[in-house]
């Protein structure tokens, strides 16, 4: 072979391996903003979780054990800290869900949605959800929905009271 020959598969061979790097890098900014945009996606979320908690205020649990043992005395003030607390179990769910879409987190999600049964436990949860479910896309509507359906809306104050109780 002469030394012409030997240069033109040299150069051949260098160009594709140029041509193989910019189809590598090519992926690798894809994935990076991929990754990026599950980021900035996931710090929506925690920040709306974060905004909830702020709003819930410094004590959440008595407005939570009134709708459970006494819904018909809330207040204007506590079915604010209410809508506030039963929001943020949704945005948990929804962002665990929008994670697994972006292939970053696994269906464990789905085991989560049965916490829901809890969080709208009562009978005060269960008319915030009839409310404001219709703001929410149908598929997700429906899984809450089937979650409810297996769970008595009186389910938090059967628990809560089995533990007051001594009796087995």
């Amino acid at each position: 072979m002469d030394a012409n020959t030997v240069n033109q598969w040299l150069t051949l061979a260098a160009n594709l391996g140029v041509v193989a790097g910019l189809i590598l890098v090519g992926f690798q900014i894809r994935q990076n903003t991929r990754i990026t945009k599950a980021q900035i996606t996931n710090d929506y979320y925690l920040a709306d979780m974060e905004l909830e908690l702020v709003m819930m205020g410094e004590q959440p649990i008595d407005p939570w054990v009134k709708s459970i043992y006494s819904p018909d005395k809330v207040t204007q003030a506590d079915v604010a800290i209410l809508d506030r607390y039963f929001n943020y179990g949704l945005v948990q769910i929804q962002r665990l869900r929008k994670m697994q879409e972006l292939g970053l987190a696994d269906d464990d999600w789905k085991n989560g949605m049965s916490y829901l049964g809890w969080h709208l436990g009562n009978e005060i949860g269960r008319r915030w959800w009839k409310y404001s479910k219709s703001s929410y896309p149908t598929d997700f509507v429906k899984m809450v929905d089937d979650v409810l359906e297996t769970r008595h809306y009186l389910a938090n104050q059967n628990l809560l009271n089995s533990m007051l109780s001594a009796d087995d």
